[in-house]
């Protein structure tokens, strides 16, 4: 009889570690809405407004519309576990690690910002016309940001178009992939209304979108939204406290 265990993909590509690292961001942000509402910044991010449209559709209480963002990224992370069929278990470490590799990849969005000449100036989530107005507001603005966007374009449109791609026109995987990145990319930036924006901001919102992709593809969901939340987390903050 065979004991080994079967091989299981990294971290970042299993839903539960992915839970187990988003969970305290996802209760943080929803504790906020909880206590600010509608009134928050962060009930104001585009995407989250969006997805909680989106749930109009099945005529949920305004409750549930609120929290959308972590509602549903809770219900498609569980469902795919199930999917799975894999023990509800996960290593220690796992969860600290790709929050870890998260905070590190938002250095090279930093440093990017800083090339384009952005830097404090272009937050990859929120519209230019809520700032946050405290610290905590900041950072889930940062959070909302992060899950919401990461969700509509990496996890919901990169599966859409290698669905395209892959299983209707039958490309490659790997050339599907690539351009999956760059579809997404382009959606990403002209998502954030280059029109009102200088020609380096644009620059930097589509090389972000392009890296953003990349992580995604080569290290996960989770570790792209923390690098993503975590680089709003900085611009913001610091717009609030200045």
């Amino acid at each position: 009889m065979n004991s080994q265990q079967p091989h299981l993909p990294p971290a970042g590509h299993r839903p539960l570690p992915i839970l187990a690292a988003l969970l305290p961001l996802i209760l943080f942000l929803e504790v906020m809405l909880l206590l600010g509402g509608t009134r928050l910044t962060a009930a104001r991010v585009l995407a989250h407004e969006q997805i909680g449209e989106a749930m109009h559709f099945f005529s949920l209480s305004p409750v549930f519309i609120l929290h959308a963002t972590g509602l549903v990224v809770l219900a498609v992370l569980l469902s795919w576990h199930v999917l799975t069929g894999e023990r509800w278990r996960i290593q220690p470490l796992e969860p600290a690690m790709l929050l870890l590799e998260g905070c590190i990849a938002a250095a090279p969005l930093l440093a990017a910002a800083a090339f384009f000449g952005t830097m404090w100036d272009t937050a990859l989530g929120p519209q230019p016309a809520i700032t946050p107005t405290s610290t905590l507001d900041a950072i889930a603005v940062a959070i909302g940001a992060g899950l919401s966007e990461e969700l509509l374009f990496r996890m919901a449109g990169v599966a859409a178009v290698l669905w395209l791609l892959v299983d209707v026109l039958r490309v490659k995987q790997t050339t599907g992939l690539i351009v999956a990145v760059l579809v997404t990319a382009a959606a990403f930036t002209l998502y954030h209304d280059p029109a009102e924006m200088s020609p380096g901001a644009v620059a930097f919102v589509a090389a972000a979108g392009l890296y953003l992709g990349g992580l995604y593809v080569m290290r996960g969901f989770a570790v792209a939204v923390v690098a993503h939340a975590g680089y709003d987390a900085v611009v913001l903050v610091a717009a609030a406290t200045s």
